[in-house]
This record gives C-alpha cells, sequence and structure tokens, in this order.
C-alpha cells in the first residue's frame, strides 16, 4: 500500500533555502563588481584622452584635435559613468 507522504515533503530544508539565497546574492555581486571594472577602465581611458586632448589642442595649438580628442574623452566619460550607474543599480 502506499502511505501517505509526511508533512514536510517537497518542502527544502533551511539549508538549501541560505544557500540558494548566497548564491544568488554572490552573482548580482560578480555582476556589479564587473561594471564597476569597466566603469573604472573607461574612466582611466578618459582621463588620458582629456590630457591628449589639452596637450594637443591647447599646448600644441591643434583645434582639430582639442575637439576630436576632447569629443572621445567626453564619450568614454559618459560611458563610465553609465557603468557605475548599472552597478549600483544591478
Amino acid at each position: 500500500m502506499i502511505r501517505k507522504p509526511s508533512e514536510a515533503w517537497g518542502r527544502e530544508s533551511p539549508v538549501v533555502t541560505t544557500v540558494r539565497r548566497a548564491a544568488l546574492g554572490g552573482a548580482a555581486a560578480a555582476r556589479a563588481g564587473q561594471y564597476y571594472a569597466r566603469g573604472l577602465f573607461l574612466w582611466s581611458f578618459a582621463l588620458l584622452w582629456g590630457f591628449a586632448a589639452l596637450a594637443g589642442g591647447l599646448f600644441a595649438g591643434s583645434l582639430p584635435t582639442f575637439v576630436g580628442v576632447g569629443a572621445l574623452a567626453a564619450w568614454m566619460a559618459w560611458s563610465g559613468t553609465r557603468m557605475f550607474a548599472k552597478a549600483r543599480g544591478s
């Protein structure tokens, strides 16, 4: 004869629930860390290209270098800021 399952049948133990929650938290932290690393990388290029724009444009007197490289630096800074915002949101 088939017996009726016990009352706790089909429920997870608290240990499994805790481990599952910790794994989800760890995945979210890894994703946020990835976005922070990308943001830092993009901001480092923004600083480098910003200096190059100032050096080539103001010190050497090349207006196209100042505008072109300055636009690249601004785009990198904007992209890095978006990555930092994604890290805070995830």
